[in-house]
This record gives structure tokens, sequence and C-alpha cells, in this order.
């Protein structure tokens, strides 16, 4: 078995790893195959966080026969003994590990006969492709892969083979012991590693959208919209502008502004559970399903996400208490999905 220790960079932007409360260990495996059932995990690669720099630790198999994988994982279990024993939980992060890479892990512990230490550690597990799915019609990418969120995040690996290639590649590595073929391996895993760690800036976005975040002054009042500016608790890799239900908002480093349109009835209020409502045409706001009975069918038809509000007048009550402003502004990222 081959092991590789690397201080990858400074990790400067992730004040958001302050919110987590917990030791961070980033995961990330490579395996000769997609059924745990038929494959091996080859190499295991995780990353740490010391005096404010990434380092990784890698493990590669150097044998095809069932002793290299056992190898493999009874290192990793070692080194989270060693370095964590005295922690009571570890947030573990991942992309997609909720799906392959963790039930992957315990099948082939199991398998292999080797203590599984998802059963002696307390993981809190943080797989940020799950995390990000509210947040698709937020980021300007074409999908949701690792590669392509991270690259526009800023990130931009070494190219290395990838998917079939990276297996041909380990197998080469096995019968050659090819030093070269072997360090394209280390690189690749590691290169996962960094792109990993580059989406916690990321997820900024979503700490935010749960509330992380400073109203900044009274909303200004102008003649046919509102303006809110807030100030996150955290800064945000990427500018962004989107825009939804007539809502517009527009995403800085250091602030947020949002624009929302003013009526003569006021400003809307949507309830986001929009099955729940039925929408009244004639008055032009929604009310609970519940009240149907009451009402004539040809005056109201089902509510959809568009037209499932009320409305309320931004009196001085509103513009002077942030508690109101607050639960309005989340209003609008509930509308969005980008919270729960």
């Amino acid at each position: 078995m081959q092991q590789l220790d690397y201080r990858s960079f400074e990790n400067t932007e992730h004040l958001i790893l302050k919110t987590f409360n917990t030791p961070v260990v980033l995961l990330d495996i490579e395996t000769t195959g997609l059924s745990p059932d038929i494959s091996t995990v080859f190499m295991i690669g995780c990353g740490y966080y010391e005096n404010d720099q990434l380092h990784t630790v890698q493990w590669l198999a150097d044998s095809l026969e069932l002793s290299g994988e056992q190898d493999v994982l009874n290192a990793f279990s070692d080194w989270l003994d060693a370095r964590f024993s005295a922690e009571e939980t570890i947030t573990l992060l991942t992309y997609n590990g909720c799906t392959f890479d963790i039930p992957f892990l315990k099948t082939r512990y199991q398998q292999c006969n080797v203590t599984c230490p998802f059963d002696s550690f307390k993981f809190h597990t943080l797989d940020l492709y799950r995390q990000f799915q509210p947040l698709k019609s937020l980021f300007p990418i074409k999908n949701m892969k690792l590669k392509t969120l991270s690259s526009w995040l800023g990130y931009h690996p070494q190219k290395t083979p990838e998917g079939r290639q990276l297996i041909k590649a380990y197998h080469t590595y096995i019968k050659t012991q090819s030093t070269e073929e072997e360090n394209l391996l280390f690189l690749h895993n590691r290169n996962d590693l960094e792109a990993l760690n580059s989406l916690l800036s990321a997820y900024g976005y979503l700490y935010v959208f749960k509330g992380g975040y400073t109203i900044h002054d009274m909303p200004l009042l102008q003649e046919n919209h509102m303006l809110f500016h807030i100030n996150p608790d955290v800064p945000l890799p990427v500018s962004i502008d989107y825009r939804a239900n007539d809502i517009q908002m527009h995403i800085d480093r250091d602030k947020i502004c949002l624009t929302i349109p003013l009526y003569t009835q006021g400003l809307r209020y949507y309830y986001t559970d929009y099955k729940n409502y039925i929408y009244l045409t004639r008055e032009d706001y929604a009310v609970h399903k519940s009240m149907a009975k009451y009402i004539n069918k040809e005056h109201w038809s089902k509510a959809t996400q568009e037209n499932c509000y009320t409305w309320f007048l931004p009196d001085d009550d509103f513009m002077y208490q942030k508690e109101k402003q607050t639960d309005y502004i989340q209003m609008i990222f509930r509308l969005f999905g980008f919270s729960g």
C-alpha cells in the first residue's frame, strides 16, 4: 500500500468552516466499478484542515489481491482513530457520498471482513450534492457535476485520466509499478478533494438563505418597488443575478440586493405550500382550501406558486422592525426554493 500526505494550499475563504462546530473531514474514493458487490476500493483520499490549510492524505492499494484493499480500508480506519478518537462528532464532507462513497465503503468493509469506522465514529454527513440541489436554478451552470461546479467557482485542476481511463491507469500501475501512473492516480484523487474543498465557499449561499445575514438599514421605498440590502455573514464566491416571481436578486461577495414589486395593494406575501390554497380571481389573493366549500366554484381556482399570496401594506411597524423584515426576506428565499 502506498500513502501520500500532501499540504494543498492555504484555505483563505472558508469562514464557513467555523459554522460547523466540529472537525471536518473531506472524503473521496476511487473504485474499480460502480457496484460494491463486484468492484473494489483501490484508493481512499481524505482532506482535513490544520492552521488554515487544507491537507490531504491518500492510500493506494498496490495489489489486486483482497489484502491490498484490506490494507487501504484499515489505513483509513487507523488514521481516523489516531486523529479524531477524542472527538464526539466529525463532519464528513462528500459530494454524492450518501449515494455512492459511504454505502460503497460500508459494503466493502463488510465483505473484506474489516471493522468499519462508520460503526465506531459519530459522523455528521454533509453531502454537498444533495445540499446544492435546491440551488440548481441559481447556479448558472449546465449540470451539477463536481467538476462543473468547482470550475465555475474558480478551481481548475491539472488534467488526469477520468472514469474507465482511471481504472485502466490503476491496472497499468499494478502491472508496471510505474511512478508516472502512481502520480496520476494520486493527482486525480487529490483534484477531487481540492474541488470538494472549493465547494465550501458555495455553501455560503445556503448559509445565507437559512438566515446567515444582517439587514443593512431600513428598506427603501420607491415608486413601484421596495429595495432590501442585506449583508451575508460569510463572503460569497461569485456574483449572481436571479429573477423569479418578478422579484430580482443581485448577489455580490458581501452584499445582496432584493428588488420587490410594490403594487397599489402593497406587497405580496407568498404562501409556499400553494397546494393547500385556492386563488380568488376577483379579490386577487389566496385563502386556505378549507374555505372553498363556502365560495362559489366560479370565483376561485386552485392556487399556483405564482398566485398563492395575500397582500399587506408596508406600514411603519414593518419598516422599523427587523424581525418582520427578516420574516419577509425568509419568505422570499422559501419562495425561490432556496430555504427549507
